[in-house]
């Protein structure tokens, strides 16, 4: 099998799963840029295959990581970025570069595809968060990138299983703990009205790929939902409540909004390096929510999610140190 994205926050917590579950390490590949980094996080040396998916040299390294194996997990992506562009290396450019190398040496694998609920475009209710993706409607770039990136796949001769995640929350993650910041700030900005929304523990969505491989469902395109939904002012209330605060929430235009990520758009392209918050996400937040239908993951893979929100964030907010844990002591 081989992983790309390993060393990334969904990568390492997949890794560990199937390590745990005895997956032997002898036949796991994990494509890594920095091997020290990949070490660090505690990913096996002995796994380990260099290329950096946004190399347009890398196709023989890619070649020699995919060679013989019967499964690719694709986990690999940018998720922050302040022009199309920034998405477009990795998420596009990447994916054909990965799809390329694996045609050629092992046409036979079976590549699963970690899209995201972006890539089919808003939805209030779940309806249309499973099409097909030539009927998909992006609103952002990034949504644009993985769209991209799943046309590519469905293009190509090898079976194929796309996952679509909503948000993905936990311990470890900066997109997680910059939603904590926010939550737990003396003033927690929100839109202006709420969003209704889908949110899954990271281990809730490792759940769902294992089970992806046990099952190998050809075409099938799966969105994923946790246990219960939420909007966007009751995900940071819930936040709050996980650190033990009360939320004090500050709703705010888009159009305010939209001026703050120009601002940050400008410094982080300055800085040259990408925040969470951008233009880019500003279309996410316009949209009228972003639900997933859990119907078809439950029928294709018998999965539903259990981590309930609470529980997950409750976890997030003890191991980030937002609330320690409570201890007794006897004598």
């Amino acid at each position: 099998m081989l992983v790309t994205g390993a060393t990334g926050f969904l990568g390492r917590h997949f890794v560990q799963r199937l390590l745990e579950r005895g997956h032997p390490a002898s036949r796991l590949r994990c494509l890594v840029r920095d091997p020290g980094r990949a070490t660090a996080a505690g990913l096996p040396a002995s796994t380990l295959s260099i290329a950096d998916l946004a190399d347009p040299a890398s196709e023989p390294a890619l070649a020699a990581a995919a060679a013989g194996v019967d499964l690719v997990v694709h986990l690999a992506a940018e998720l922050r970025g302040w022009s199309r562009w920034a998405f477009a290396g990795v998420n596009v450019g990447g994916t054909d570069r990965l799809l390329r190398a694996v045609a050629a040496a092992a046409p036979s694998a079976h590549v699963v595809l970690a899209s995201s609920l972006a890539a089919a475009g808003p939805s209030a209710d779940g309806v249309g968060s499973a099409a097909p993706p030539a009927a998909c409607r992006p609103v952002s770039a990034y949504g644009v990138s993985k769209l991209e990136a799943e046309l590519r796949l469905v293009a190509g001769r090898q079976p194929w299983t796309i996952v679509r995640p909503p948000v993905v929350y936990g311990a470890g993650d900066g997109a997680t703990q910059m939603l904590f910041r926010q939550a737990c700030a003396a003033l927690a900005p929100v839109p202006w009205r709420p969003r209704p929304l889908s949110v899954i523990h990271v281990d809730d969505v490792v759940r769902a790929l294992v089970r992806v491989l046990e099952v190998r469902p050809p075409g099938a395109v799966l969105p994923l939902d946790g246990c219960e939904r939420t909007d966007t002012h009751a995900f940071v209330r819930a936040i709050a409540a996980a650190c033990g605060r009360r939320a004090r929430l500050v709703r705010v235009p888009i159009a305010v909004a939209a001026l703050g990520a120009v601002v940050a758009d400008g410094w982080a392209a300055w800085r040259g390096r990408a925040s969470y918050f951008s233009r880019d996400k500003v279309r996410e937040i316009r949209a009228v929510g972003w639900v997933a239908d859990a119907r078809p993951a439950r029928s294709v893979l018998g999965f539903a999610a259990s981590v309930p929100l609470h529980q997950g964030l409750a976890d997030v907010a003890r191991r980030e140190g937002w609330r320690p844990a409570v201890t007794s002591a006897t004598a």
